[in-house]
């Protein structure tokens, strides 16, 4: 999990600049087509920092609970979890984007 947070924030800081439209002619300009990237960057940190804090929780309750499976259903539930975070965040911003 600590992991997986980290690989999607080496990912988010990695990005390549925008290019600009091949088509000339036009009228929509690249930036009104495009969710706002710096806003999916928030999103991805506090998602990421969510995740690491329930992987810390996940190792805690692996080693000092009992050994019901709790900690790996709840490690599943997380990657779910986040996920589905990072699609809900993903599709608020297309359809914000398209409203302006």
């Amino acid at each position: 999990m600590l992991a997986f947070a980290g690989f999607t924030v080496v990912v988010v800081r990695m990005r390549r600049p925008a290019r600009a439209t091949d088509d000339p002619k036009s009228t929509i300009s690249p930036s009104s087509r495009r969710i706002d990237l710096e806003q999916l960057k928030g999103f991805v940190y506090v998602g990421a920092v969510a995740l690491t804090l329930l992987a810390v929780a996940v190792i805690l309750m692996g080693l000092f609970a009992n050994r019901s499976g709790r900690a790996e259903g709840l490690a599943v539930l997380g990657f779910f979890g986040y996920a589905a975070y990072l699609v809900a965040a993903t599709v608020l911003l297309y359809v914000m984007s398209r409203k302006s």
